[in-house]
């Protein structure tokens, strides 16, 4: 007798034996972001796809500072000024009450040295502030406080550069500039320089002023409000 073949009858695969991955499986493993296309049509979810999601994390933020911070051309610039400015205040008011003549000309010729450097960077602290991206505004301000401050500053600019100005134009002759080299300057002594010299001190003295609203508003923010507004400028 012929040997009968016995047919054995294979059931379909389902793809979910251990060793072998549906075609649908596959296609998450390769590709996580058909996870949720493969979730709606109704496949299961690979454990690998769910290990996935489940320690993806989120890209970091750039804006890492809750309040933004200043970029570093314009903090650097800020704080060479302040630094300057607080020291030739000083400097400009203390120098006529030395009795000794020659520290009161040093301090006088190193005064108009860092008031010189001051004169070249400011028309690149103007420019800049003019160009560069402002942080976001402070959250404990009101539109009219907003207003004021940038009135504040606006001020401060140009009461910055008529003190430079006058400064450089009240000095006779020339002086030395850090003792490396001669600083010639239009006038000589005299009336004109004389008259320039007090728009010099009143110049100072509105600066000053400005300052010490600004320091105060610093003050008001950081320790009154408890807004971290000093580190936009660290």
């Amino acid at each position: 007798m012929p040997a009968l073949r016995m047919a054995t009858k294979v059931p379909p695969q389902l793809g979910c034996d251990v060793g072998q991955a549906s075609p649908q499986e596959l296609n998450v493993h390769s590709n996580p972001m058909n996870a949720g296309t493969t979730e709606q049509a109704g496949y299961p979810v690979s454990p690998l796809t769910q290990t996935h999601r489940e320690t993806a994390s989120p890209r970091p933020s750039r804006q890492t500072h809750p309040l933004g911070r200043y970029d570093r051309l314009a903090r650097v610039l800020h704080w060479v000024f302040a630094v300057s400015i607080i020291y030739a205040t000083v400097v400009g008011y203390t120098a006529g009450h030395i009795t000794h003549t020659t520290w009161r000309l040093f301090l006088q010729h190193l005064n108009m040295s860092v008031a010189t450097v001051l004169i070249v960077l400011f028309p690149l602290r103007l420019v800049w502030r003019l160009k560069r991206r402002e942080p976001p505004p402070l959250p404990d301000m009101s539109t009219p406080q907003r207003t004021l401050a940038h009135a504040v500053h606006g001020l401060l600019y140009f009461t910055i550069a008529w003190v430079l100005v006058s400064g450089y134009l009240m000095v006779p002759q020339s002086y030395r500039f850090f003792g490396l080299l001669t600083i010639p300057t239009p006038f000589t002594r005299g009336p004109l320089t004389d008259e320039l010299f007090l728009v010099h001190r009143v110049g100072c003295a509105v600066l000053g002023a400005l300052v010490v609203v600004h320091v105060l508003a610093v003050v008001k923010h950081q320790w009154i409000a408890r807004v971290p507004v000093l580190s936009r400028m660290l």
